[in-house]
């Protein structure tokens, strides 16, 4: 009898063991849950951000005296570089949640799917970061050369890392397509 209950004890301990060091993908999932939640308002900050930067190139075109540079420059103080601090720190946040996800204790593939998406979203909080650099532009400007070299530079770098994003995304997808079974579709 002592032997039995030794012997069950003993598997007990085991079990407990593997379930304890088992598998976190709910938890994972959760955390990818408040990443899309992140990625979803970043992406309606995208939006606000390419009207508001629609309206300041319009006012860029327009500026003839530097009156007009100061009420540009206001502008994109107060309209536009508050969305581009927003999606990045949203894209930033997003990034976190996937990195946060992908330390878990779960599968090779899903693991690297977040890994993947936390680069992803640190590309994209750059990219929003990358994108104040034109307003910034216009306020060191000392002529209208000047404020289109540094424009084209920044353009240049956010075309970049717009192409760095992607390719992280779609070889997040690929991932994704590639292992159904391992991780739920987002």
């Amino acid at each position: 009898m002592r032997n039995l209950t030794g012997i069950l004890a003993v598997l007990m301990l085991i079990f407990m063991g593997l379930a304890c060091s088992g598998d976190e993908t709910e938890k994972a999932n959760g955390l990818v849950d408040e990443a899309n939640k992140f990625i979803t308002e970043a992406n309606k900050n995208v939006e606000q951000a390419g009207t508001k930067g629609g309206e300041f190139d319009k006012k860029v075109a327009a500026m003839k005296e530097e009156d007009d540079k100061k009420d540009v420059s206001d502008f994109s103080k107060k309209e536009l570089v508050p969305i581009y601090d927003s999606m990045k720190d949203n894209f930033q946040k997003a990034s976190e949640k996937f990195e946060a996800a992908s330390k878990l204790k779960l599968n090779d593939k899903f693991k690297e799917y977040l890994e993947t998406k936390a680069a992803e979203m640190k590309k994209r909080a750059d990219y929003a970061n990358e994108l104040k650099t034109i307003p910034k532009a216009l306020d060191d400007a000392k002529n209208k050369k000047d404020y289109d070299d540094a424009v084209a530079k920044a353009l240049e770098n956010i075309k970049k890392i717009q192409k760095d994003a992607q390719d992280l995304a779609d070889k997040a997808t690929k991932i994704q397509k590639d292992n159904p079974n391992v991780m739920k579709q987002n």
